[in-house]
């Protein structure tokens, strides 16, 4: 079939080539801003290989620990103690696979680099062995914490938090808290990785395009609020939260057990020293 449209019929603009030359852009911004958000879904998220781990032991013991070592550092006053405290968690550590190791380290120099910057002054007016035994005590407390987080996703710590007799309103907002976060943070990753696909060049209107995101966040949570209340009332939800873990204790369960009573009891023997 014969078009009957000639050259001359086709506007001046249309036949010419397109010569348009974005101005470069590195977009970091973009970069940066989905490099946070995944660095914090990582964290919340369950990760490959903890289910071993998560079974090993039961979450309201491994809390209990947590606390146990965090408040018997705080107060130790003898370096023996936070010596036989490093060895126990350590070898706590030790135990654990690979990947779990080096993402709790990873946590660990970084509460320690940030010690070290507080309280360098201090160090350098003379502060000494205090110091040191400050330093010393953040590190084996964000150990001890990093290891509960590394090993127990948040869905055990809730349940341990359920074992213990916590208020249901508490036990209920941390976990919906912590959710929340996981669900909206997913939405976030979507829009902005469709932020960084449609960014042709330089865009000087990027922070228009984060308040945005934020508004669109906001509106999508109340959405979300609204469906996940109408599903509450369904399901005829009280706002109890039980523990479903296994009655009883096995032998590994035991084991950490009487390692806590041991520390303890260092601790009664050697601890309030100075």
């Amino acid at each position: 079939m014969r078009s009957d449209v000639g050259s001359h019929d086709i506007p001046a603009w249309l036949r010419v080539r397109e010569s348009h030359q974005p101005r470069p852009d590195r977009g970091r911004f973009v970069e940066k801003s989905l490099l946070s958000v995944l660095g914090a879904l990582a964290a919340l998220r369950d990760r490959p290989g903890m289910g071993r781990s998560r079974e090993f032991l039961r979450p309201e013991l491994k809390l209990a620990s947590a606390l146990l070592m965090v408040l018997l550092v705080s107060v130790s006053r003898s370096a023996l103690f936070l010596e036989a405290a490093a060895a126990f968690e350590l070898g706590c550590l030790c135990l654990l696979r690979g990947e779990v190791i080096a993402r709790v380290l990873r946590k660990v120099a970084a509460a320690g680099v940030f010690a070290v910057a507080i309280l360098l002054p201090a160090l350098v007016l003379g502060g000494g062995v205090g110091v040191l035994a400050l330093c010393a005590k953040v590190l084996l407390a964000v150990l001890a914490a990093a290891l509960l987080s590394g090993t127990t996703p948040w869905t055990s710590i809730a349940s341990a938090f359920a074992a213990f007799r916590l208020p249901d309103i508490f036990v209920m907002t941390l976990d919906m808290t912590v959710k929340y976060i996981s669900l909206l943070g997913g939405l976030i990753l979507d829009m902005l990785y469709a932020l960084k696909l449609r960014s042709v060049g330089r865009d000087d209107r990027k922070m228009d395009s984060l308040s945005a995101i934020a508004g669109t966040i906001f509106l999508k949570s109340r959405e979300v609020a609204e469906t996940q209340y109408q599903a509450m009332e369904c399901r005829c939800f009280a706002g109890t939260y039980r523990s479903t873990r296994r009655h009883g204790f096995g032998l590994s369960d035991m084991a950490f057990a009487a390692a806590n009573l041991v520390m303890v009891a260092v601790f009664i023997a050697f601890g309030t020293g100075r």
